[in-house]
């Protein structure tokens, strides 16, 4: 296995790369790379023309397993207008790509206000794989202080709550983000943003890992990817 390759778009890249698993009979192309994993760790780019100038420019991420081999790579798409007005709350399309460049997962977040003051406009998140097949949805919960997730799946039914603590901006630490299975209340996972030391405190950038019962199915773990990124721009983005 090469540790030099090509990133998705033409990047080179010093990371390891996850060997292509088999493909499984009945799941979406792609979602192989998930089936037998608990945790996933997503690395959020440094952008040094971002982080000296303060200019937004479109967010990519690195997507490895636990020993930080990369098997996807997500890229934001979104106007610059959108980036330099709206900051954290800009509408935005995410690409999720295999290390070959091809498409995974589609992310689609529209424009909408967030927090206690705005209950009629909350935030929500389309998750598609492929791309124009809806597997299901993100929806922020209304609260006064505890930061709140819906996750449903394609026929709209709550599958999983994910809630925050009511203190999310912390220094030094692990901020975690727990999921509860919606039928039986179990905790079954957690989305915890990772305290990034000199890239988060000059540049920005924030990593995270997704833990879940390695067993789950593998459209359920990629929903839950999805709702990874949502918890990232809406209480870990900064605004330049």
């Amino acid at each position: 296995m090469a540790a030099i390759t090509t990133q998705p778009g033409g990047e080179k890249s010093q990371w390891e790369m996850m060997a292509a698993p088999q493909m499984l009979p009945g799941v979406p192309r792609g979602l192989e790379y998930l089936n037998m994993l608990d945790r996933v760790n997503v690395h959020q780019h440094l952008d040094m023309f971002e982080a000296m100038t303060g200019w937004e420019k479109k967010n990519k991420y690195r997507i490895c397993n636990s020993n930080e081999q990369q098997f996807f790579y997500a890229k934001e798409s979104s106007s610059a207008c959108d980036r330099q007005c709206c900051g954290p709350i800009r509408a935005f399309t995410m690409d999720i790509e295999d290390n070959n460049g091809q498409p995974i997962i589609h992310l689609d977040r529209p424009f909408n206000c967030q927090g206690c003051c705005c209950p009629c406009s909350l935030q929500t998140m389309d998750v598609q794989c492929p791309q124009g097949v809806i597997i299901g949805r993100i929806e922020e919960i209304w609260t006064m202080c505890v930061p709140k997730l819906q996750v449903r799946n394609a026929n709209g039914e709550v599958v999983f709550n994910i809630v925050g603590n009511c203190c999310y901006c912390k220094c030094c630490t692990e901020v975690p983000f727990r999921i509860f299975s919606a039928s039986t209340g179990e905790e079954i996972g957690q989305i915890v943003k990772q305290w990034g030391g000199c890239r988060e405190v000059c540049g920005g950038v924030q990593s995270f890992y997704l833990t879940f019962t390695p067993n789950m199915d593998v459209v359920t773990k990629a929903l839950l990817l999805g709702a990874t990124f949502l918890v990232d721009f809406m209480f870990f983005e900064q605004s330049n």
